[in-house]
């Protein structure tokens, strides 16, 4: 099949290298025309991709227009909160009738939508959009260490079809029959991997996060079932999966943020020092947001919520978390 990325960071970059590697044609889209030229240019796409070489069969872009000419499937491999300013230079280019996959994990501040929810304002996207999430640290898929993922779309012959075209012999992929609960698991369990991260920073053991990634899962489920999606989605790939991967991964950007916040810096400071985006941050603002909405108790990521945007310090609202009512479990 024929690929085209939109997206030249880390994620986008390696999906590109193992998809072209399984053997189908692959083109990436890069937005800074003098990046895209670097890159096209010396094949070298670090900071994003450091100690691996983009082939020179794959084409580098800058122009929108030439990374989709003729492309099978759109891949939408960008920050949830730039999305939308690719859908709307896509509405002008026009799409035609394609497969469109997202990447993307989180939920827009300004809609509250879901990736899947903002590409589907394009033209003839309503039964051809897909979404793929599980446990996806770029860096140990480009070293080729096995992991499983699930893709998910309401057209179950497509949904076939793009799982047998982009499973390789370590990158597995189940079907799912749940958009929302896919994309909501995969948007939240990095609201909870900034928790663990924090929690890590400040010293606190196995027993600590053990508990965080429990209750983080309960929590992700209960506004998932909220918002429609079905409960046993969140002990699935994208739900349990996920959060585990994100919350143990020294190479998970969004644990990675957390540390620097349990270590003392705001988030300006911790997301300056950061080259990829950590989307955990984001998402956080559009989670409680929905949350009050719908009226759904989130204590773990109203405490990140604290922490990030409310200047309170992370021991104090680990202490509001250990001093709630007592409840059942």
């Amino acid at each position: 099949m024929k690929i085209g990325i939109l997206g030249c960071g880390n994620w986008g970059s390696v999906f590109g290298i193992m998809q072209h590697e399984h053997g189908h044609d692959v083109r990436i889209w890069e937005y800074d025309k003098e990046r895209a030229q670097r890159v096209k240019a010396t094949r070298n796409n670090e900071p994003f991709l450091i100690g691996h070489s983009i082939p020179d069969e794959i084409q580098v872009h800058w122009q929108l227009d030439k990374a989709i000419a003729g492309v099978d499937i759109i891949v939408f491999a960008i920050p949830s909160q730039v999305l939308r300013n690719v859908v709307m230079a896509l509405k002008e280019i026009g799409t035609g009738r394609r497969y469109f996959l997202s990447l993307t994990k989180g939920i827009e501040i300004s809609t509250l939508l879901r990736p899947s929810q903002v590409i589907g304002e394009l033209e003839n996207t309503s039964d051809n959009i897909y979404v793929l999430s599980g446990p996806c640290i770029a860096n140990e898929i480009i070293r080729k260490e096995p992991t499983a993922v699930v893709v998910v779309g309401v057209n179950v012959k497509g949904t076939k079809r793009l799982q047998e075209e982009l499973s390789t012999d370590y990158f597995r992929i189940y079907q799912s029959d749940d958009v929302i609960g896919v994309e909501l698991g995969a948007a939240v369990k990095n609201v909870i991997a900034i928790a663990c991260g924090i929690v890590d920073s400040l010293g606190f053991g196995s027993n600590a996060k053990g508990a965080l990634v429990t209750r983080g899962i309960v929590e992700i489920q209960r506004f998932g079932v909220a918002l429609g999606a079905k409960e046993k989605t969140f002990w699935g790939l994208s739900g349990v999966g996920d959060l585990v991967t994100t919350a143990f991964s020294e190479e998970s950007r969004n644990h990675t943020l957390g540390r620097k916040i349990g270590a003392g810096k705001t988030l300006e400071q911790a997301t300056g020092e950061m080259v990829m985006t950590a989307e955990g941050a984001p998402t956080t603002k559009a989670v409680m947001k929905l949350a009050r909405r719908h009226k759904v108790e989130m204590p773990i990521c109203e405490a990140v919520h604290k922490i990030l945007y409310e200047d309170e310090k992370p021991k104090t609202a680990i202490g509001s978390l250990m001093s709630r009512p007592l409840k059942n479990e």
